[in-house]
């Protein structure tokens, strides 16, 4: 694999692409947290964009957001399938044993009672993504996010595959390594094209990755739904 160039998050580089963001959400970076099982990435994820959205409500504000309380979060990982509204979306066993589908996160946000809209990657151009995904992004208050569906490994944000083994060689070694993530976006950078992929992979980095190489790697299809990967939106 050609190594991909990204920033990490925490670099003091990464925080000034912060700084400089045109779109960005205060709420959702402070309450971000890495997912503790290892296939809850989409339950991880709708469960931040969920409760950013709920302090959002009660701090719309973006001067205030950096100091608020956000003490004890109505959606967390550990408590998601507590919720009736979780379990008629998906099966808490199933998730467990396969993950998830973007399908199945869609559904999670339309039984909670949000507006929601999921889009494929060979339904869009990159030039949509980003339009779409800053859009999200531009709502400060956090009453609008997006979550990205992607290859995990083509991305190389799994450390666990050395940079010298190909994508090809992989699906030789095992035609099922599971490859899919979700992960949400928490800013953009526009001088530099870059979007902040808040990665809740606990092994992964939060990175500034280019938007045409975050969209490459949603280009390929899920094996549970045999649909493209892509991302999904938030709306108010």
């Amino acid at each position: 694999m050609t190594q991909i160039n990204k920033i990490p998050f925490h670099s003091p580089e990464g925080q000034q692409l912060l700084q400089e963001s045109s779109a960005f959400q205060t709420l959702l970076t402070r309450l971000f947290k890495k997912q503790e099982n290892n296939t809850f990435c989409g339950v991880q994820s709708s469960a931040l964009l969920l409760s950013a959205q709920h302090f959002g409500a009660k701090f719309p504000d973006v001067a205030s957001q950096k100091d608020c309380s956000l003490e004890s979060p109505p959606y967390v990982e550990g408590n998601m399938f507590s919720y009736t509204e979780t379990k008629a979306a998906m099966d808490e066993a199933k998730v467990d044993a396969e993950g998830c589908t973007m399908e199945q996160v869609y559904n999670l946000f339309k039984q909670h009672g949000r507006n929601v809209k999921i889009y494929h990657a060979d339904t869009v151009t990159v030039d949509e993504f980003r339009s779409l995904a800053i859009k999200a992004l531009s709502h400060q208050d956090s009453s609008w996010g997006i979550i990205a569906n992607y290859d995990e490994v083509e991305l190389q944000q799994d450390l666990r595959v050395p940079l010298h083994v190909s994508f090809k060689d992989i699906r030789q070694i095992n035609p099922f390594q599971p490859i899919g993530h979700f992960s949400p976006l928490g800013a953009y950078h526009a001088e530099t094209d870059r979007f902040l992929l808040l990665d809740v992979w606990y092994e992964a980095q939060e990175v500034w990755v280019k938007t045409q190489d975050l969209f490459r790697t949603m280009q390929n299809i899920d094996g549970d739904s045999q649909k493209y990967r892509g991302f999904i939106i938030l709306e108010s």
